[in-house]
């Protein structure tokens, strides 16, 4: 992305893709997949070539920039795809490495946010990036990053939470001003 693209911001990071890995990685799961059925292994010959010729073509599409503000995605070959996720918002930057992209040495990165609807259980995160070169590091100068911007961020996580019996004490205290005024009132 050129830095034309980003109002007031500073790029500090532009993602690498490792096409290459990338693609193997997605030729060997397409072919784990589809030999798991009849039909499929018919199709693994031509559908391997299809793959071969499509899959270099969109990772070419794929640009991720973290900038000081933001993380701006852009992805899609016929389908184009672009967010910006503001770092104040990201709650969390999951790294993920199944076995077979342990194999090709490979990450996937999520992007998820507060006030995201789905989560790990409904829907995922807002943002996945497969394959980022160095990406444990790109990982950490994202959340560094955002801590940087939001120091506020760095306190809640270290402030701890209140113990049990605090808030137990809390709530009794609570329901004795409320029985009082009821008391006092009725």
């Amino acid at each position: 992305m050129s830095e034309d693209a980003f109002r007031n911001e500073t790029v500090i990071e532009e993602a690498q893709f490792r096409k290459k890995d990338i693609t193997t990685y997605q030729i060997v799961s397409f072919s784990i997949g589809m030999a798991c059925s009849v039909v499929g292994i018919v199709i693994i010959p031509i559908a391997i070539p299809l793959v071969m010729l499509i899959a270099p073509k969109i990772i070419d599409t794929w640009e991720c920039t973290l900038t000081n503000r933001a993380v701006h995605v852009k992805k899609g070959l016929f389908i184009k795809v672009k967010k910006t996720i503001p770092l104040e918002k990201i709650t969390d930057v999951g790294s993920v490495q199944g076995p077979i992209m342990r194999k090709f040495g490979l990450y996937s990165l999520t992007f998820e946010t507060a006030g995201q609807s789905g989560g790990a259980s409904g829907g995922g995160a807002l943002v996945k990036l497969l394959g980022i070169k160095n990406s444990e590091e790109f990982r950490d100068l994202v959340l560094d990053t955002r801590d940087a911007a939001n120091p506020t961020t760095k306190t809640s996580r270290a402030t701890a939470p209140p113990s049990d019996e605090s808030v137990m004490v809390e709530i009794r205290d609570s329901l004795l001003r409320i029985e009082q005024q009821l008391k006092e009132n009725g």
